[in-house]
This record gives C-alpha cells, sequence and structure tokens, in this order.
C-alpha cells in the first residue's frame, strides 16, 4: 500500500504543544487535489501542507489546506514549511541564515531560516504588502457576532478595517483584554460579514496584553475555512502589524518591531515577531517570524 509520510510541527512557538500546529507532507508529487483535501480533513489541523517540484525558479511548490478548502496563502503553513524543508535538509544550508523560496497562489514568498548547532531555528516569512481594502462602520454588527459589547469596540476610537495581503482579514479593535477572553462568536454571523468584506479571517486586538514585551493581544476566527479558532495567524498578523503601524499605536521607527501573542485562550501560547519597515510616507514591507517545533511524524495510506 503506498502512503505518504508526514512531519507535525508546531509554529510559532518555542515549545512543544504551543503555537499552532502544522502537517508538511514533503513528498507530495503524485496526490492529487480531492486527496490533498481529503487528508486535510482528516488531520483536522488548521492547515496542512503539501510540498511539489518548483514550476517558477523557486525551491518547491506549496499547496495549502485547511480542512475544507485550499488556500493561495497562509503565514504558519508557510513558516512552519520553510523551517522544516532546512530542519530535513531538503535545500542545503547556508549558516546562519538560510533563505527559501516557496511559490504559492499569490506569487513567491522569500522565507529566512536561522540555523545554529545543526538545527533550524527563528523563521521569518516575507508578506505581500498589505491593503485596505474597505471599513466596515457597523460596530454594533460587529459586536454582536462576538458576543460583546459595542463600547468594548467603540472605545478604542479605532475603525474596523479589511485588509488583504493575499487574502483578507478583518481587524477589530477591543478596548480589554477582559473583553476579548469574553468573545464568543456566533458563527452565522462571523460568516456573513466574512461574505461581505470577502474575507478569511476575523482578527479581534487588544493592546492590553498578557506579556509585558508584547503590544498586541489577538484572538483569530476563520469559521467559513472550518477553523473555528486559530491558534497562531501568521497571515493575519502581518495586516494587524501594518494597522497598527499606520495608526502609529506604537512609536514608529524606520522598521518597527512588534510582538503579538495569541492563542492563549486555547491553551497553545503563541508568539509571533512583526517587522514593519515604513518611511515617512508609507509602509513599505512586512515580515512575519517566529519558533518553529518538531513535534512528530506520521504517515498516511493513499488510496
Amino acid at each position: 500500500m503506498k502512503s505518504a509520510p508526514y512531519i507535525i510541527a508546531d509554529v510559532f512557538t518555542d515549545r512543544q504543544f504551543g503555537g499552532n500546529q502544522l502537517a508538511v507532507f514533503y513528498e507530495a508529487e503524485g496526490i492529487d487535489s480531492a486527496t490533498m483535501q481529503n487528508i486535510a480533513r482528516e488531520i483536522n489541523y488548521a492547515e496542512t501542507t503539501f510540498l511539489l517540484p518548483p514550476e517558477r525558479g523557486g525551491d518547491f511548490r506549496l499547496r495549502i489546506f485547511t480542512p475544507q478548502r485550499e488556500l493561495p496563502f497562509a503565514g504558519h503553513p508557510i513558516v512552519g514549511t520553510a523551517n522544516v524543508i532546512v530542519a530535513r535538509k531538503m535545500k542545503q544550508w547556508s549558516d546562519p541564515l538560510t533563505s527559501v523560496t516557496l511559490e504559492t497562489g499569490v506569487g513567491d514568498i522569500l522565507v529566512r531560516v536561522q540555523t545554529s548547532d545543526g538545527q533550524a531555528g527563528h523563521t521569518q516569512m516575507n508578506q505581500p504588502l498589505p491593503q485596505v481594502k474597505t471599513l466596515f462602520e457597523d460596530t454594533g454588527r460587529f459586536a454582536r457576532a462576538l458576543s460583546i459589547d459595542p463600547s468594548a469596540i467603540a472605545k478604542t476610537e479605532l475603525p474596523i478595517e479589511a485588509i488583504y495581503n493575499g487574502i483578507t482579514t478583518v481587524i477589530v479593535p477591543v478596548a480589554s483584554l477582559e473583553a476579548v477572553r469574553k468573545i464568543k462568536t456566533d458563527t452565522g454571523a462571523i460568516e456573513s460579514i466574512c461574505e461581505e468584506l470577502g474575507a478569511e479571517t476575523v482578527t479581534v486586538f487588544t493592546r492590553e496584553t498578557i506579556n509585558s514585551e508584547s503590544a498586541a493581544h489577538c484572538r483569530v476566527f476563520a469559521p467559513a475555512a472550518g477553523v473555528a479558532e486559530d491558534a497562531a495567524t501568521g497571515s493575519a498578523n502581518g495586516p494587524l502589524g501594518f494597522y497598527i503601524v499606520r495608526h502609529r499605536l506604537v512609536d514608529v521607527q524606520p522598521t518597527t518591531r512588534i510582538i503579538s501573542e495569541q492563542g492563549y485562550e486555547m491553551n497553545r501560547p503563541s508568539t509571533l515577531h512583526i517587522e514593519v519597515d515604513s518611511d515617512q510616507d508609507a509602509i513599505t514591507a512586512v515580515r512575519v517570524g517566529g519558533g518553529v517545533v518538531t513535534s512528530g511524524q506520521g504517515e498516511i495510506f493513499l488510496p
């Protein structure tokens, strides 16, 4: 019986069983799309990735699946997969930093993996530059969808914005950590808002944090993709860093470094390191990175 091997990686964490789970099928050539989707549903992580030979001159072509659909772009799958490539020596190392180019549905993504003492470490991805698509002005409707008081959003005096960087996330500012912890999503209401805005995820954040070094505490929801809540979302935290810098919620530098914490409400603490480059007129680049820990391996029998 044929089988496909995979690695389990915990992404955006420095300890096993933290961060966001990822299954990486590193020998996926010959697996058809329908089988990939079935495997992702069977694994049932937020995302599962499949590595294929490159088509455009990159190192590998990458396909990303949630339990319900294929995504053109995502954060923790790209970071985790690049780390696995380097850890398994699928690309020749270049200490102390190895670059991996992954061909995705939104173009080629450059990922840099730090290497030390024969180990793959902190991994950082370049992201497509975020763009604000639209504002969502019905604060009360969004508050009801999150089961929180509308004042928790209104007190921030900040807008709800849909931001695109390959996929669209809706950034929702909330005044307190207490309010963020109380969120209980109305799945149908969230899906309806996301459909109107063409969004994949909803990112709720507050400037009140658990860790003193963090600049934001967030929760990310993607019910339409079969992910009720995500433990660490690189694709959403890039736009979050963009939002924080654009609205000057921190001291803005030529390169502003932001630490975002996520996953605490799921008992999977995650730490995402965001870098936002800007000049006096505009934001010019966004990068997101963090730790990756290999947690296991296995195989799936193929039909």
